[in-house]
Parts: C-alpha cells; sequence; structure tokens
C-alpha cells in the first residue's frame, strides 16, 4: 500500500511551517507513529509522524523548505 506524507494541521489558522530535519532517508523501514520528519514555526516544533509500515520512497521537500499544512512532503510504501 502507499501512503503520503502530509504535513498535518499544527496550530489553529497556521497555513505553512518550516521543514527543519529529515529524520529517515529514501530506503529507510518505518513504523506506523514514527518520527519521521521535524518542522517549525517561530513559536513552535512538531513532528510528523509516519502514516504506516513500510519503506520510505520519496522525499518531495528539501529541509530548510517552507511547507503548507496539507502538502505532500513524501511517500512511503508498506
Amino acid at each position: 500500500m502507499k501512503y503520503e506524507i502530509i504535513v498535518p494541521e499544527f496550530a489553529e489558522g497556521a497555513k505553512e511551517i518550516n521543514l527543519r530535519q529529515w529524520m529517515v532517508a529514501v530506503g529507510d523501514a518505518v513504523k506506523k507513529g514514527d518520527n519521521i520528519a521535524e518542522a517549525a514555526t517561530d513559536k513552535i516544533a512538531i513532528y510528523i509522524e509516519s502514516p504506516g509500515d513500510g519503506v520510505i520512497t520519496a522525499i518531495l521537500a528539501e529541509e530548510g523548505d517552507r511547507v503548507l499544512v496539507g502538502q505532500i512532503i513524501g511517500e512511503l510504501e508498506g
């Protein structure tokens, strides 16, 4: 099964966040709920979790990019 890694809603009214760090690379195995990326604004930091069990197949946003809530930033195959 293919999963999309999507930027979650993290604060009411917030629309974008800075992708600070990927904690995985293409080819890494992950489990549902694993922290796979860190993102931050000036006020908060969040972890983006894996939506399922599988292997990371694509990273679509780079560290340092501003990403939008709901944006697909990666993919994994389970």
